[in-house]
């Protein structure tokens, strides 16, 4: 047991001792500093691949031994190859320190307030599974994986309340589709990070399609929900009375619209600060979204009266989850090791050109409508989609396949949401899966004429933009 808690203990040195060098590198231009982030990544690998599951530890490898062999084959120093390694640090960072900003809404006593949207107001399933993928949209916004618990803690209760003949699938249905949405264009998206960075398109250029996107989506969701359910009176007559008790009760501690305006306006103001710094500064948005997630999170506890609960929350995020972070540690960096070794030995040509053929085949608009597909495809052999988004899209020349950087980025972003949407390997559906307690593969299913819709949507809008 002692062993095991050194393990852990040295896990979250060197993971955090990983995010923070990151950070300082990007303030600070020192040679030596990139170095020492390199050696600290492969430290952090070799810590991850001891206590990752099999099939994380066998993809991770394959990525560092074929990388390894491209560039041994190329001829490489050893100080050149060290270099390679710590690509990916970027996400790691926004996925580890991102979820503070849930820390506000646990110490804040906000899932009150989320449970109080339910109580007394709602008349029809219809209505029950618009609140539900509306407040998973809007958490989906900054609290990224941390909305699922959330919302399904809060609303867990009130849908049991409901006589609904499937109320696991129209629970896991409407966190999914609500939380799905928003990955596309929300900067606090490991995805959108992602995609940004590697085909260096400016957020604010392709926001306004994506946000519409995604808006589409949503009341596409609710009108297919509607159509399919139909509208219900289903209530019973003593949970409504005992649910309208709730309500008063709860009533006299909390203030729901105050305490909803207090939410809006904190994701307001931080959405306001990073397109702001975002435009005058070449950080790029992940590490912007990253640097000013702690002080924000902090300053919104402090306005709480809560600091005190911040730090200590903090202090155990570092603890406990980032040890658990295994499983990213080793598959990012590898693959971002990978991506580094087909740019160094002239692979990435060789992907290019098989999708260069591909668009000659079928043709530049089918080419596009497809994209989105590839990704959801591997998926289903394991691929996470932001590993995927990462390799494509550092292969891919648009100026060669004949579209633009930006119909690129969006069709990236869309089939990154599918993939949230249906694939099984995506940490979705295995966190609602877990909660519910029914296959990923089964979750997948009840997405497939949602994920139908989207992807018209995405694919005309791809098409026109």
């Amino acid at each position: 047991m002692r062993t095991q808690n050194i393990f852990l203990y040295g896990k979250s040195i060197i993971f955090t001792l990983a995010i923070v060098l990151f950070l300082a590198n990007q303030l600070i231009k020192w040679n030596g500093l990139s170095i020492l982030v390199a050696l600290v990544s492969i430290l952090a690998i070799i810590l991850s691949l001891s206590s990752c599951k099999f099939f994380t530890r066998l993809i991770s490898l394959i990525f560092l031994i074929s990388g390894t062999w491209m560039v041994w084959e190329k001829g490489i120093d050893f100080l050149s190859y060290v270099r390679l390694y710590g690509d990916m640090l970027y996400l790691l960072s926004l996925f580890a320190i991102v979820p503070l900003l849930s820390i506000p809404i646990q110490v804040g006593g906000y899932r009150e307030v989320f449970k109080q949207l339910f109580e007394g107001r709602v008349q029809s399933v219809s209505q029950l599974y618009r609140i539900i993928t509306a407040l998973s949209y809007f958490l989906g916004t900054f609290l990224n994986m941390a909305t699922i618990p959330i919302v399904h803690s809060s609303v867990k209760s009130v849908v049991e309340a409901w006589p609904i003949r499937n109320p696991k699938r129209f629970l896991a249905s409407g966190i999914i589709q609500g939380y799905s949405l928003p990955i596309i264009w929300t900067p606090f998206s490991g995805i959108v990070g992602v995609v940004l960075y590697v085909t260096h398109v400016r957020w604010l250029h392709i926001f306004p399609l994506l946000f519409l996107i995604s808006l589409a989506t949503l009341i596409l969701n609710w009108v297919i929900f509607s159509v399919m359910e139909g509208d219900r009176q289903l209530r019973v007559a003593h949970e409504e009375t005992a649910a309208a008790e709730e309500y008063e009760f709860t009533k006299e501690h909390f203030s729901t619209r105050g305490m909803l305006l207090q939410i809006v306006a904190a994701i307001v103001l931080l959405l306001v600060l990073v397109v702001s710094i975002d435009t005058v500064s070449s950080l790029g948005l992940v590490i912007i979204v990253t640097l000013l997630t702690v002080p924000f999170a902090w300053l919104w506890c402090l306005f709480l009266r809560k600091s005190h609960a911040f730090w200590l929350e903090a202090k155990n995020h570092v603890k406990y989850k980032m040890p658990e972070m295994s499983e990213s540690f080793a598959v990012f960096l590898s693959a971002g090791f990978f991506v580094e070794a087909l740019h160094y030995s002239g692979n990435d040509q060789l992907v290019n050109q098989l999708f260069v053929e591909l668009k000659g085949l079928v043709g530049v608009h089918f080419f596009v409508f497809l994209l989105p597909y590839i990704t959801l495809f591997l998926s289903y052999v394991g691929m996470h989609p932001i590993v995927v988004v990462n390799l494509l899209a550092q292969s891919l020349t648009p100026g060669v396949l004949g579209i633009t950087t930006e119909q690129i980025a969006v069709a990236f972003l869309g089939r990154a949401v599918m993939t949230f949407f249906m694939g099984p390997f995506s940490g979705t559906l295995g966190l609602i899966s877990s909660m519910i307690e029914v296959g990923p593969l089964r979750i997948a299913r009840w997405s497939i004429v949602y994920v139908i819709g989207f992807s018209l949507i995405l694919a005309v809008a791809i098409l026109w933009f």
